[in-house]
């Protein structure tokens, strides 16, 4: 099984950087690395070296670790196509469907997808573990409660799509990694839509009596669909739908769920 640490950057963007491990070949991969000096402080405290780099995609945030890790470890970078000549020392264009970090027996793997919306040069990383989806990296596409935002350069429209392909049908025990640590905030939006989301109430009260950037819930998708708005609307109650048009002041929005995404995300964007 491939090994995975989550390292919290404690930026102002309150990033998340990923390790993750092929225990038998030894290749050990960075996912967006933030800050290279911590990074580079754990490797060295588990005598690991560094092989690869994957910047989900191009946003500052998730390549600035790049120019130190690549100094030190001479770590190859990967990333989607669309990212090279952005990210920093990209070499490497991922193909959709990609496997990496693979066990020798094949039963242990990363598989890349191509995931538009929050860029156009976006890729998450689904952790494949004998035959079944095990978790999934998912950079700025998918938040604890919450999705990316597309304002800069991406399409809230294409975000729906890639969120409905993707992640809509995802089986309810597959853990979610994000790139960012948004879950508090994200629930209090949730809650200012749909005030009486018992599992948001339950879920804000559980992340609020965790040790402030010390401790972090890995959600899994059955748990983002009771309190994730983003994906409570492809089966919308009536106090979300009802919420999101007194929200928006149209009474008249239609309970589309992409209408009622799109709404949810400019809500966000000025939320």
């Amino acid at each position: 099984m491939l090994e995975v640490l989550r390292i919290y950057t404690d930026s102002p963007l309150r990033n998340f950087t990923y390790l993750v491990r092929e225990p038998n070949s030894k290749k050990t991969l960075s996912i967006d690395p933030y800050d290279p000096d911590q990074i580079s402080q754990v490797l060295e405290n588990k005598s690991w070296g560094l092989d690869y780099i994957l910047n989900t995609h191009e946003h500052n945030d998730h390549t600035c670790g790049n120019d130190g890790l690549v100094s030190k470890y001479k770590a190859k970078v990967l990333t989607h196509p669309a990212g090279l000549g952005k990210i920093p020392h990209a070499s490497h264009s991922l193909t959709e469907g990609e496997k990496i970090l693979e066990s020798p027996d094949g039963n242990s793997y990363l598989k890349i997808i191509y995931t538009p919306g929050h860029t156009f040069a976006h890729v998450c990383l689904l952790q494949i573990e004998n035959g079944s989806t095990y978790a999934v990296f998912t950079g700025d596409t998918i938040f604890n409660s919450g999705v990316g935002n597309c304002t800069r350069g991406g399409d809230p429209k294409t975000l729906y799509e890639t969120v409905l392909k993707e992640f809509q049908n995802l089986p309810g025990n597959v853990r979610l990694y994000p790139g960012h640590d948004y879950l508090k905030n994200n629930l209090k939006f949730s809650l200012s839509i749909d005030p009486k989301n018992e599992a948001a109430i339950k879920a804000l009260s559980k992340v609020e009596g965790m040790k402030e950037d010390r401790e972090f819930w890995t959600t899994n998708f059955s748990e983002e669909r009771t309190f994730n708005p983003f994906f409570l609307v492809f089966d919308p109650k009536e106090n979300l739908v009802s919420g999101i048009r007194e929200k928006m002041q149209d009474q008249s929005m239609s309970s589309d769920p992409q209408t009622l995404f799109i709404a949810l995300r400019s809500l966000r964007d000025k939320w």
